[in-house]
């Protein structure tokens, strides 16, 4: 149980996630902290619709059967894979400068992103349960950290004037809706390994304790630092663990960040490296990715060295690779969906069924936030386009194997 939460929550906990609640704390004041808890409501239903794909014999195939190989295919890869390859050098050079400015400051922060990313490569490949047990310590000090902050934060509060929000409700809608972010990636512990249906109940368990640990330190924040201070800033974390413990709160914070980027990095290399190994083993991939079919050693090197060939390029910081990490992101809603929709199709024959309807709701929630955080961002032309090159480049790369390797078996 433990390990399958300590997965669940592993990208849900990355500093990515903290960003978006400081923002939209700064940005909506109370109301965001209202639409944490909407936003786990609509995630109930994903959680339900992966435990049918899990009986179907996996999301993979039930999408496949449903929607067809080139549009299961390249959902998953313009969604979970290219997320993986954008976000890595993100999170990566995030803990190695964290690590330079809060700890160590003679140590080179690339050197050290570097470093993590083969360690938690290595383990995924040679030690798959050693890697689960790494991911439940790396969350543990997370959500340990996180909550000596919040805990410190809301009970004693810096005694500044409060100001519940800055703009009405109305005005706040696109910010709420940031929220459904914060909980992407929990399915990766459907991924991950090949649990059974019954885990639905762990996936739940995990969301439920990111939304009280977030609830917590939005307060937290909330209570102690300025929300227009909040609102422009990239770091919030940063500036809220500082006016809570002073410097005290710079070293706890800079473990949170420092664990939860790991986190992030070892999930994502564990789920993601599982789920190419079965595109590739569906046909939908080379086959180049079954290469240490049980370790799932080729995909996992796939997705390390892409990532730390783009660190070595000097591309980890560039404003370019976040439009695509963020277009990414926005395409694993769409992917959710799909996925939905897939449970729809499986089930047509059972219209009005609780899990129909909550698979239509799926698709409905899922559809309508990607278009409202599409229309709130800012360059969001830029955006879509990194988006539709995404899904072209899906598309074209998951057509040309199927048809390749449909060929080879006629």
């Amino acid at each position: 149980m433990v390990i399958s939460i300590a997965v669940a929550m592993g990208l849900i906990i990355s500093p990515e996630s903290l960003i978006i609640l400081g923002n939209g704390i700064g940005n909506a004041g109370v109301y965001f902290i209202l639409s944490i808890a909407i936003a786990v409501i609509f995630y109930m239903p994903n959680v339900i619709g992966q435990s049918v794909a899990t009986l179907a014999g996996g999301e993979i195939r039930l999408m496949k059967a449903t929607l067809g190989p080139i549009a299961s295919g390249a959902s998953s890869l313009c969604s979970r894979v290219a997320f993986t390859i954008c976000a890595l050098p993100v999170l990566l050079s995030t803990a190695g400068f964290v690590l330079n400015e809060t700890f160590v400051s003679w140590f080179p922060p690339f050197l050290f992103a570097h470093l993590l990313l083969i360690v938690l490569a290595a383990l995924n490949i040679a030690h798959r349960k050693a890697a689960e047990v790494v991911q439940a310590v790396l969350v543990s000090l997370v959500l340990g950290g996180l909550l000596v902050l919040s805990v410190t934060g809301v009970t004693r509060p810096s005694g500044e004037t409060l100001v519940l929000t800055p703009v009405g409700i109305s005005s706040s809608l696109g910010t709420m809706a940031t929220a459904v972010l914060l909980f992407v990636g929990f399915d990766l512990m459907f991924l991950s390994a090949r649990r059974g249906p019954d885990d639905a109940r762990h996936a739940i368990n995990a969301m439920m304790l990111a939304a009280i640990v977030f609830t917590l330190w939005a307060l937290a924040s909330f209570f102690n630092v300025p929300l227009d201070e909040l609102q422009a800033s990239t770091i919030p974390y940063s500036r809220a663990a500082r006016a809570i413990m002073g410097d005290e709160g710079r070293i706890v914070i800079g473990v949170v960040i420092i664990a939860g980027a790991a986190s992030a990095v070892n999930v994502l290399l564990m789920g993601v490296g599982r789920m190419m190994t079965e595109l590739a083993s569906e046909g939908l991939l080379p086959r180049a990715f079954q290469l240490g079919e049980g370790r799932d050693a080729g995909s996992i090197v796939f997705l390390a060295g892409l990532p730390a060939a783009f660190m070595l390029l000097g591309y980890a910081g560039e404003p370019r690779l976040l439009v695509y990490v963020k277009g990414a992101l926005l395409l694993w809603l769409l992917h959710y969906a799909l996925m939905h929709l897939s449970v729809i199709l499986a089930l047509k024959e059972k219209k009005g069924g609780l899990i129909y309807m909550m698979s239509l709701t799926g698709v409905l929630v899922f559809s309508a936030s990607l278009v409202v955080l599409v229309y709130v961002s800012e360059g969001r032309a830029e955006l879509l386009a990194s988006m539709l090159y995404l899904m072209a480049a899906a598309t074209v790369i998951v057509a040309t194997f199927t048809l390749y390797n449909r060929k080879k078996t006629v």
